[in-house]
């Protein structure tokens, strides 16, 4: 090092680093980070490796995606974690003798809502459950889902919540009740999907008759038509029968566009069936007619207002559709493949566009 070349201040911040990496008193912090950075470095590898792992069938698909995802938001929630950090080299750092620059205008602080409140507003004003909300935090911003915090409290900023940071309980409401939302986020969100639980689904379709509800669910999942999801162990039983460490069909939540489109396809009477149990109609249909400012004329504004935000020019159903009209042209031999070349041309991401081929046809082939 070139001592007679450095500044004053310069060899004071040199002294400073040297005197803290040589203090016994610091060797707890230093080994913190030295682990803190060889676990990044892990998670990386295992990011690269899953990459590169292939996918022969639709369960090992679903599982590359989900430890992918699982990887992604360990990575993201460690450069958090860094970023909260001061990023100092030494303790008691002095402050600069230069003048200082002058402070920008700040900007104004962001509010925070606990869980219930939060949980209360989406149950007011789009009729949300907690396990919806479980499914749009799993999803993230990026995918038509929201962001949760954590100790909004008492740090600014706050580090994001992640599922893939939460123990192995099935219990994937129970972390709902440490979480924090932007009051902003709380006000203006939109779900990209409805999302209703397996036991809902099993009593949904328990009203059909000679139907073997368990047995039909599995059998839609096999043929990739229903995708079972949990925030905290990425799929249930449904897909994964031998495991028995994994959770059960009922906790598994199951999107209701999927669950609409097979009762289209597949059944004749589940109209008839749904009057004689009106508890089980769907999220999205409400009552032509409702009294002003009740909840349920809120529930419809939402809705009307949801559908608009999609069916607008470049929104997501009708990438949705460009992205069926592509898949049903007969141009790629496999619904994984065009999604990938196709998404970004889409602006779509690839988990966007390989769920928007899920329960397609074949193409038909001369």
């Amino acid at each position: 090092m070139p001592w007679d070349k450095l500044t004053a201040d310069q060899r004071r911040s040199v002294a400073l680093q040297l005197d803290y990496q040589r203090d016994p008193a610091n060797e707890q912090d230093q080994k913190f980070w030295w682990e803190f950075f060889e676990r990044v470095d892990g998670l990386k590898k295992q990011l690269a490796e899953w990459e590169l792992v292939a996918t022969p069938s639709a369960a090992d698909l679903a599982l590359k995606e989900t430890r992918l995802a699982e990887l992604k938001q360990e990575l993201a929630r460690m450069d958090a974690q860094k970023l909260l950090a001061r990023g100092d080299y030494y303790p008691a750092r002095k402050p600069s003798l230069a003048k200082a620059a002058p402070l920008a205008e700040s900007a104004p602080a962001t509010r925070y809502v606990a869980y219930p409140r939060a949980m209360r507003q989406l149950t007011a004003r789009l009729g949300a459950t907690p396990e919806e909300l479980a499914a749009w935090i799993w999803l993230g911003p990026d995918e038509g889902g929201i962001a949760a915090y954590m100790n909004a409290n008492e740090l600014d900023p706050p580090p994001r919540f992640f599922y893939a940071n939460c123990d192995d309980s099935y219990d994937y409401i129970a972390p709902l009740m440490a979480c924090w939302f932007k009051e902003t986020d709380i006000d203006q969100f939109v779900p990209a999907d409805r999302y209703i639980t397996g036991k809902a689904l099993i009593d949904r379709w328990s009203l059909q008759p000679g139907l073997q509800t368990v047995a039909f669910i599995q059998a839609k999942i096999a043929e990739s038509r229903l995708l079972d999801i949990h925030p905290i162990f990425g799929g249930t039983r449904g897909t994964f029968t031998d495991h028995a460490d994994l959770p059960p069909l009922e906790s598994g939540l199951f999107l209701l566009t999927h669950v609409e489109l097979i009762e289209e396809q597949d059944f004749d009477v589940m109209e008839s069936a749904i009057l004689e149990k009106p508890e089980l109609v769907n999220l999205a249909t409400q009552p032509d007619q409702a009294a002003l400012g009740s909840s349920e004329w809120r529930k419809q504004n939402a809705q009307a207002a949801a559908n608009a935000l999609h069916d607008q020019p470049g929104g997501s159903r009708e990438k949705q559709r460009r992205m069926r009209e592509i898949w049903a042209s007969g141009k790629y031999s496999s619904r994984t493949i065009c999604a990938e070349q196709e998404c970004a041309g889409l602006d779509m991401s690839y988990d966007a566009a390989r769920k928007a081929l899920t329960n397609t046809p074949a193409p038909s082939r001369c």
